[in-house]
Protein backbone atom coordinates (compact mmCIF):
# COMPACT_ATOMS: atom_id res chain seq x y z
CA UNK A 1 0.00 0.00 0.00
CA UNK A 2 3.03 2.44 0.53
CA UNK A 3 4.80 1.81 -2.38
CA UNK A 4 1.27 2.58 -4.24
CA UNK A 5 0.68 5.91 -2.88
CA UNK A 6 4.32 6.48 -3.42
CA UNK A 7 4.13 6.18 -7.18
CA UNK A 8 0.66 8.18 -6.69
CA UNK A 9 2.28 10.83 -5.22
CA UNK A 10 5.39 10.96 -7.92
CA UNK A 11 2.47 10.70 -10.71
CA UNK A 12 0.55 13.98 -9.07
CA UNK A 13 3.62 15.75 -8.83
CA UNK A 14 4.74 14.76 -12.22
CA UNK A 15 1.51 16.00 -13.08
CA UNK A 16 2.35 19.47 -11.92
CA UNK A 17 5.51 19.93 -13.59
CA UNK A 18 5.23 21.64 -16.79
CA UNK A 19 6.39 18.67 -18.86
CA UNK A 20 2.66 16.95 -19.64
CA UNK A 21 1.74 20.74 -20.95
CA UNK A 22 5.12 20.65 -23.24
CA UNK A 23 4.64 16.86 -24.22
CA UNK A 24 0.81 17.85 -25.31
CA UNK A 25 2.56 20.95 -27.00
CA UNK A 26 4.48 19.48 -29.33
CA UNK A 27 2.12 16.62 -29.87
CA UNK A 28 0.62 19.01 -31.26
CA UNK A 29 2.73 20.81 -33.46
CA UNK A 30 4.15 17.22 -34.58
CA UNK A 31 0.86 17.52 -36.50
CA UNK A 32 0.72 21.04 -37.61
CA UNK A 33 4.22 20.54 -39.06
CA UNK A 34 3.22 17.05 -41.11
CA UNK A 35 0.28 18.60 -42.25
CA UNK A 36 1.84 21.98 -43.86
CA UNK A 37 4.90 20.39 -44.84
CA UNK A 38 5.75 17.30 -47.16
CA UNK A 39 9.11 17.70 -45.97
CA UNK A 40 8.84 17.40 -42.41
CA UNK A 41 8.60 13.48 -41.49
CA UNK A 42 11.21 12.88 -44.07
CA UNK A 43 14.11 10.82 -42.14
CA UNK A 44 16.56 13.49 -43.35
CA UNK A 45 14.61 16.42 -42.05
CA UNK A 46 14.49 14.43 -38.69
CA UNK A 47 17.88 13.47 -38.06
CA UNK A 48 18.58 17.34 -38.65
CA UNK A 49 16.12 17.98 -35.50
CA UNK A 50 18.49 15.75 -33.54
CA UNK A 51 21.90 16.39 -34.69
CA UNK A 52 21.33 20.37 -34.62
CA UNK A 53 20.38 21.03 -31.22
CA UNK A 54 23.36 19.53 -30.01
CA UNK A 55 25.24 22.36 -28.73
CA UNK A 56 22.05 24.07 -27.44
CA UNK A 57 21.86 20.55 -25.24
CA UNK A 58 25.11 20.57 -24.23
CA UNK A 59 25.32 24.11 -22.84
CA UNK A 60 22.00 23.54 -21.27
CA UNK A 61 22.89 20.69 -19.50
CA UNK A 62 25.53 23.11 -17.01
CA UNK A 63 23.12 26.17 -16.98
CA UNK A 64 20.12 24.41 -15.60
CA UNK A 65 23.07 22.91 -12.67
CA UNK A 66 23.49 26.77 -12.15
CA UNK A 67 20.00 27.75 -12.23
CA UNK A 68 18.56 25.17 -9.71
CA UNK A 69 20.92 26.49 -7.43
CA UNK A 70 19.96 29.92 -7.80
CA UNK A 71 22.47 31.07 -10.07
CA UNK A 72 22.95 32.88 -13.45
CA UNK A 73 25.19 32.04 -16.48
CA UNK A 74 24.69 34.66 -19.46
CA UNK A 75 28.33 33.60 -20.53
CA UNK A 76 27.77 30.43 -21.60
CA UNK A 77 27.90 31.43 -25.20
CA UNK A 78 31.16 33.31 -25.30
CA UNK A 79 32.66 30.40 -23.16
CA UNK A 80 31.79 28.23 -25.58
CA UNK A 81 32.84 30.03 -28.35
CA UNK A 82 36.39 31.10 -26.42
CA UNK A 83 36.84 27.13 -26.12
CA UNK A 84 36.09 26.27 -29.77
CA UNK A 85 38.50 28.79 -31.64
CA UNK A 86 41.13 28.26 -29.12
CA UNK A 87 40.87 24.05 -29.69
CA UNK A 88 40.29 24.90 -33.68
CA UNK A 89 44.10 27.36 -33.55
CA UNK A 90 46.01 24.59 -31.73
CA UNK A 91 44.52 22.40 -34.39
CA UNK A 92 46.14 23.96 -37.20
CA UNK A 93 48.99 22.42 -39.62
CA UNK A 94 51.33 24.46 -38.72
CA UNK A 95 51.18 23.77 -34.78
CA UNK A 96 49.57 20.45 -34.47
CA UNK A 97 49.20 20.39 -30.58
CA UNK A 98 47.81 16.50 -29.86
CA UNK A 99 44.43 16.26 -29.97
CA UNK A 100 43.76 14.94 -26.38
CA UNK A 101 45.96 17.82 -25.07
CA UNK A 102 43.40 20.29 -26.99
CA UNK A 103 41.00 18.83 -25.07
CA UNK A 104 42.37 19.23 -22.23
CA UNK A 105 42.68 22.92 -22.45
CA UNK A 106 39.05 23.49 -23.89
CA UNK A 107 37.76 22.01 -21.22
CA UNK A 108 40.28 24.14 -18.94
CA UNK A 109 39.20 27.21 -20.29
CA UNK A 110 35.11 26.59 -19.40
CA UNK A 111 36.46 25.30 -16.11
CA UNK A 112 38.50 28.36 -15.31
CA UNK A 113 35.63 31.02 -16.59
CA UNK A 114 32.84 28.96 -14.20
CA UNK A 115 35.74 29.22 -11.40
CA UNK A 116 36.00 32.80 -12.08
CA UNK A 117 32.46 33.69 -12.16
CA UNK A 118 31.94 31.64 -9.50
CA UNK A 119 34.02 32.99 -7.44
CA UNK A 120 33.54 36.94 -8.59
CA UNK A 121 29.90 36.23 -7.42
CA UNK A 122 30.36 34.25 -4.37
CA UNK A 123 33.11 35.75 -2.72
CA UNK A 124 33.06 39.63 -4.37
CA UNK A 125 29.15 39.49 -3.82
CA UNK A 126 28.16 41.12 -7.62
CA UNK A 127 24.83 39.64 -9.02
CA UNK A 128 25.35 36.86 -10.98
CA UNK A 129 23.55 38.41 -13.92
CA UNK A 130 25.60 41.44 -13.74
CA UNK A 131 29.41 39.21 -13.39
CA UNK A 132 28.30 37.06 -16.42
CA UNK A 133 27.02 39.57 -18.36
CA UNK A 134 30.69 41.39 -17.96
CA UNK A 135 32.72 38.21 -18.47
CA UNK A 136 30.58 37.81 -21.73
CA UNK A 137 31.68 40.53 -23.17
CA UNK A 138 35.12 40.25 -22.29
CA UNK A 139 36.01 36.85 -23.00
CA UNK A 140 33.57 37.68 -26.46
CA UNK A 141 36.50 40.41 -27.26
CA UNK A 142 39.32 37.59 -26.30
CA UNK A 143 37.76 35.41 -29.23
CA UNK A 144 38.26 38.46 -31.91
CA UNK A 145 42.19 38.15 -31.12
CA UNK A 146 42.15 35.38 -33.45
CA UNK A 147 39.57 36.69 -35.94
CA UNK A 148 41.80 36.70 -39.06
CA UNK A 149 42.97 33.12 -38.54
CA UNK A 150 39.69 31.70 -39.41
CA UNK A 151 41.32 27.99 -38.45
CA UNK A 152 40.27 25.23 -40.52
CA UNK A 153 39.13 21.39 -39.06
CA UNK A 154 41.34 19.38 -40.03
CA UNK A 155 41.72 16.79 -37.68
CA UNK A 156 39.63 13.99 -38.85
CA UNK A 157 38.84 12.63 -35.32
CA UNK A 158 37.55 16.32 -34.42
CA UNK A 159 35.38 16.39 -37.63
CA UNK A 160 33.82 12.76 -36.78
CA UNK A 161 32.90 13.81 -32.77
CA UNK A 162 29.81 16.24 -33.83
CA UNK A 163 28.96 14.45 -36.95
CA UNK A 164 28.47 10.76 -36.96
CA UNK A 165 25.20 8.82 -36.88
CA UNK A 166 24.32 5.47 -35.69
CA UNK A 167 23.26 2.96 -38.14
CA UNK A 168 23.19 6.23 -40.32
CA UNK A 169 20.08 7.51 -38.62
CA UNK A 170 20.70 8.81 -34.80
CA UNK A 171 23.02 11.54 -34.52
CA UNK A 172 26.06 10.27 -31.79
CA UNK A 173 25.54 13.86 -30.23
CA UNK A 174 21.77 13.25 -28.64
CA UNK A 175 23.64 10.19 -27.15
CA UNK A 176 26.06 12.60 -25.76
CA UNK A 177 22.92 14.88 -24.39
CA UNK A 178 21.54 12.06 -23.18
CA UNK A 179 24.07 10.65 -21.31
CA UNK A 180 25.12 14.32 -19.92
CA UNK A 181 21.37 14.33 -18.52
CA UNK A 182 21.29 11.42 -17.27
CA UNK A 183 24.41 11.65 -15.17
CA UNK A 184 23.30 15.20 -13.51
CA UNK A 185 19.71 13.86 -12.98
CA UNK A 186 21.10 10.91 -10.77
CA UNK A 187 24.25 13.54 -9.54
CA UNK A 188 21.25 15.92 -8.51
CA UNK A 189 18.75 13.55 -7.41
CA UNK A 190 21.31 10.87 -5.01
CA UNK A 191 24.40 13.12 -3.83
CA UNK A 192 24.48 15.38 -1.31
CA UNK A 193 25.62 17.71 -3.59
CA UNK A 194 22.26 17.61 -5.71
CA UNK A 195 20.31 17.93 -2.27
CA UNK A 196 22.24 20.90 -0.80
CA UNK A 197 21.93 22.69 -4.36
CA UNK A 198 17.82 22.09 -4.47
CA UNK A 199 18.17 23.75 -0.87
CA UNK A 200 20.37 26.77 -1.64
CA UNK A 201 18.25 27.65 -4.92
CA UNK A 202 14.99 26.98 -2.78
CA UNK A 203 16.21 28.95 0.61
CA UNK A 204 19.75 29.94 0.07
CA UNK A 205 19.43 31.35 3.91
CA UNK A 206 17.78 28.38 5.37
CA UNK A 207 21.21 26.76 3.74
CA UNK A 208 23.69 28.99 5.23
CA UNK A 209 21.72 28.36 8.65
CA UNK A 210 21.89 24.63 8.02
CA UNK A 211 25.66 24.39 7.75
CA UNK A 212 25.45 24.45 4.02
CA UNK A 213 28.53 25.02 2.34
CA UNK A 214 26.74 27.61 0.15
CA UNK A 215 29.61 29.51 -1.62
CA UNK A 216 31.25 26.60 -2.77
CA UNK A 217 28.15 24.63 -4.06
CA UNK A 218 27.49 27.81 -6.27
CA UNK A 219 31.38 28.14 -7.26
CA UNK A 220 31.60 24.50 -8.04
CA UNK A 221 28.18 24.78 -10.03
CA UNK A 222 29.51 27.29 -12.16
CA UNK A 223 32.38 25.06 -12.88
CA UNK A 224 30.47 22.68 -14.29
CA UNK A 225 28.26 25.58 -16.95
CA UNK A 226 31.84 26.14 -17.92
CA UNK A 227 32.96 22.34 -18.31
CA UNK A 228 29.73 21.90 -20.53
CA UNK A 229 30.48 25.45 -22.40
CA UNK A 230 33.94 24.02 -23.42
CA UNK A 231 32.37 20.55 -24.72
CA UNK A 232 29.93 22.56 -26.49
CA UNK A 233 32.28 24.78 -28.28
CA UNK A 234 34.03 21.34 -29.37
CA UNK A 235 30.88 19.99 -31.15
CA UNK A 236 30.17 23.83 -32.66
CA UNK A 237 33.92 23.56 -34.04
CA UNK A 238 33.24 19.62 -35.40
CA UNK A 239 30.24 20.28 -37.07
CA UNK A 240 31.05 23.82 -38.54
CA UNK A 241 34.07 22.37 -39.75
CA UNK A 242 36.24 25.40 -38.83
CA UNK A 243 37.18 28.36 -35.58
CA UNK A 244 35.11 32.21 -35.79
CA UNK A 245 35.29 34.17 -32.92
CA UNK A 246 31.40 34.67 -33.27
CA UNK A 247 30.47 31.17 -32.39
CA UNK A 248 28.04 30.92 -29.81
CA UNK A 249 26.85 34.07 -30.41
CA UNK A 250 22.97 34.44 -28.25
CA UNK A 251 23.38 31.20 -27.47
CA UNK A 252 22.51 32.27 -23.87
CA UNK A 253 19.47 33.43 -25.01
CA UNK A 254 18.24 30.67 -26.83
CA UNK A 255 19.29 28.13 -23.71
CA UNK A 256 17.27 30.49 -21.30
CA UNK A 257 14.00 29.67 -23.58
CA UNK A 258 14.93 26.32 -23.25
CA UNK A 259 15.47 25.76 -19.46
CA UNK A 260 12.65 28.15 -18.47
CA UNK A 261 10.33 26.72 -20.86
CA UNK A 262 11.08 22.82 -19.47
CA UNK A 263 10.40 23.73 -15.72
CA UNK A 264 13.53 25.25 -14.14
CA UNK A 265 12.31 27.80 -11.74
CA UNK A 266 14.85 31.33 -12.71
CA UNK A 267 14.88 31.78 -8.28
CA UNK A 268 16.05 28.28 -8.33
CA UNK A 269 15.29 25.25 -6.40
CA UNK A 270 13.22 23.64 -9.10
CA UNK A 271 13.70 21.61 -11.87
CA UNK A 272 14.43 18.65 -14.19
CA UNK A 273 16.18 17.29 -17.19
CA UNK A 274 13.34 15.76 -18.75
CA UNK A 275 11.26 18.56 -18.73
CA UNK A 276 14.50 20.66 -20.55
CA UNK A 277 15.21 17.82 -23.12
CA UNK A 278 11.38 18.39 -24.12
CA UNK A 279 11.64 21.65 -24.09
CA UNK A 280 14.55 21.24 -26.23
CA UNK A 281 13.34 19.35 -28.71
CA UNK A 282 10.00 21.82 -29.22
CA UNK A 283 12.50 24.51 -29.46
CA UNK A 284 14.35 22.70 -32.32
CA UNK A 285 11.22 21.50 -33.89
CA UNK A 286 9.51 25.04 -33.70
CA UNK A 287 12.78 26.34 -35.36
CA UNK A 288 12.88 23.51 -38.37
CA UNK A 289 9.40 23.70 -38.69
CA UNK A 290 9.43 27.50 -39.48
CA UNK A 291 12.27 27.09 -41.55
CA UNK A 292 10.58 24.77 -43.82
CA UNK A 293 7.66 27.18 -43.94
CA UNK A 294 10.16 29.75 -45.36
CA UNK A 295 8.93 32.33 -42.01
CA UNK A 296 10.47 35.26 -41.80
CA UNK A 297 13.15 35.41 -39.21
CA UNK A 298 12.05 38.04 -36.94
CA UNK A 299 8.45 35.91 -36.56
CA UNK A 300 10.34 32.70 -35.42
CA UNK A 301 11.76 34.83 -32.39
CA UNK A 302 8.18 36.26 -31.71
CA UNK A 303 6.78 32.67 -31.75
CA UNK A 304 9.57 30.97 -29.34
CA UNK A 305 8.54 34.28 -27.25
CA UNK A 306 5.28 33.37 -27.09
CA UNK A 307 5.55 29.79 -26.39
CA UNK A 308 7.63 30.40 -23.43
CA UNK A 309 4.82 32.60 -22.48
CA UNK A 310 1.84 30.18 -23.26
CA UNK A 311 3.18 27.57 -21.37
CA UNK A 312 4.72 29.76 -18.41
CA UNK A 313 1.28 31.01 -18.05
CA UNK A 314 -0.58 27.48 -18.13
CA UNK A 315 1.38 26.18 -15.56
CA UNK A 316 0.91 29.35 -13.11
CA UNK A 317 -2.76 28.95 -13.56
CA UNK A 318 -2.46 25.52 -13.15
CA UNK A 319 -0.43 25.33 -9.99
CA UNK A 320 -2.78 28.19 -8.19
CA UNK A 321 -5.45 25.77 -8.50
CA UNK A 322 -3.61 22.80 -7.43
CA UNK A 323 -2.89 25.20 -4.05
CA UNK A 324 -6.79 25.77 -3.80
CA UNK A 325 -7.33 22.46 -3.48
CA UNK A 326 -5.23 22.44 -0.26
Amino acid sequence: MEKVEKKYSAFMNFLRTPTPTLIGIYLVMLILFSLTSKNFLAIQNIKGIFNNFAVYGIIAAGVTVVMIGGGFDLSVGSTAGLAGIVSAVLLMKNIMVPTPVVFLIAIAIGCLVGLINGLIITKVGINPIITTLGTLAIIRGVCYFWANLNPRILNVFVQNLGRIYIGNVFPITTVYIIVAFVILTLVLKFTRFGRDLFTIGGNENLARLAGIPVDRIKIISYVISGFFCSIAGLLLISQLGSGRPEYGTGAELEVLTIIVLGGVVVGGGKGNFLGVFIALIIIQTISNGMVLLDVPVFMRTVVKGALLVLVISIDAIRNRKNLQLY
